[in-house]
């Protein structure tokens, strides 16, 4: 049986492999962090039942993972998607609420037709954010459209999260419940509760009116939204493991391959969830090889190094948007270390030896 240092060898291998790098925490932003901190005392806490550290812990997880993830991309964008991801944290920790089940049930239903969301509520101060958001895509509808509606199909996801995972917890008494005829769902349940395309449309908002060109990024966008969600379950594993989660994208995908007969490294040969793991770690390492490669990490990166050599002007588009990924995939990484949310402190020194810069 897999040891948790089994684990964490994995995922050490699979960050040393992509050529994660570890960068210092920034200084202190006050344009970012004092309109936020505002925002989650004022506009968020009270549509909350939090205690004051509950929402200080809230107001940090969120507001760590933009800082992080976008350290060159425009405050005002980062202050929304800080906003947005704020509420969403909350909506999932409720998701076993009945309430917020409800209140949630309702809310695309009022977006469609036009309808206010009721006044004062956690998914009112939703909605004024998606529309926040949707204003600062000037005429680049592609990008707005990205950014703007996974937060709409993440509440889709939470209805049928809920739905589902009720049921299988009613059928899965022993832990032991299989569903082989929906091999693909798991992925599929991943790719509507992860906003990941909203994630990945903030990397290439450009800082000026002009856009970048669309087709300098787009194709890297599968991937990309691969690697923001399969990052965060790899990463999620562990604490997940402690409170004894089942119903989670690999232990979903254990079960789902384990009715078809797929052979792994359990006792008698069955497929296992290490083997979920390392399997999906594969696919990190496939997948972001991929985006390096669209996005021409390794050329821009030498480029840079180069930089008093005549002619790089003409790459300073192309030398942007690289630089947009390199910041992002890092720090999500180091965000997931760094959080007391996903108890990785354990890793925190050999992150730490991994420093260096674009």
């Amino acid at each position: 049986m897999p040891t948790p240092s089994d684990y964490t060898t994995c995922i050490q291998r699979l960050l040393t492999d992509i050529g994660y790098r570890y960068e210092p925490f920034p200084p202190y932003d006050t344009q970012y962090w004092g309109p936020f901190h505002n925002w989650s005392i004022h506009a968020l806490g009270p549509t909350l039942s939090y205690t004051t550290p509950q929402l200080a812990a809230m107001e940090q997880c969120a507001g760590r993972l933009i800082e992080r993830a976008y350290p060159h991309t425009q405050t005002s964008l980062k202050l929304v998607f800080a906003k947005l991801t704020a509420i969403v944290i909350a909506i999932d920790d409720a998701i076993e609420d009945d309430g917020m089940n409800d209140e949630i049930a309702h809310f695309s239903h009022r977006l469609y037709m036009g309808q206010t969301q009721p006044a004062g509520t956690l998914l009112a101060l939703y909605h004024d954010s998606l529309k926040e958001l949707s204003g600062m895509f000037g005429d680049d509808a592609v990008l707005r459209d990205a950014a703007v509606v996974p937060w709409i199909n993440f509440i889709d996801a939470c209805l049928i999260e809920k739905q589902i995972f009720t049921a299988l917890r009613e059928k899965d008494t022993d832990g032991t419940y299989l569903d082989g005829a929906a091999e693909k769902f798991p992925q599929y349940l991943r790719n509507k509760s992860g906003v990941a395309e909203a994630y990945a449309a903030a990397a290439f908002a450009s800082k000026t009116s002009k856009p970048f060109p669309l087709d300098k990024y787009v194709r890297a966008f599968p991937d990309f939204n691969f690697y923001i969600n399969v990052m965060n379950d790899v990463l999620s594993f562990h604490k997940e493991e402690l409170v004894g989660e089942k119903y989670n994208l690999i232990h979903l995908r254990t079960r789902s391959l384990i009715s078809t007969g797929a052979r792994g490294t359990g006792p008698e040969g069955e497929w296992t969830p290490f083997d979920t793991f390392v399997m999906l770690c594969d696919e990190l390492r496939a997948a972001t090889r991929r985006i390096d490669e669209i996005l021409r990490l390794d050329e821009c990166e030498r480029k840079v190094e180069m930089r008093g050599e005549s002619g790089i002007d003409q790459y300073e588009e192309e030398i942007e948007i690289a630089k947009r990924w390199r910041g992002f995939r890092d720090g999500y990484v180091s965000w997931h270390i760094e959080s007391s949310r996903y108890k990785l402190g354990f890793m925190q020194s050999w992150a730490t030896s991994r420093a260096g810069e674009f």
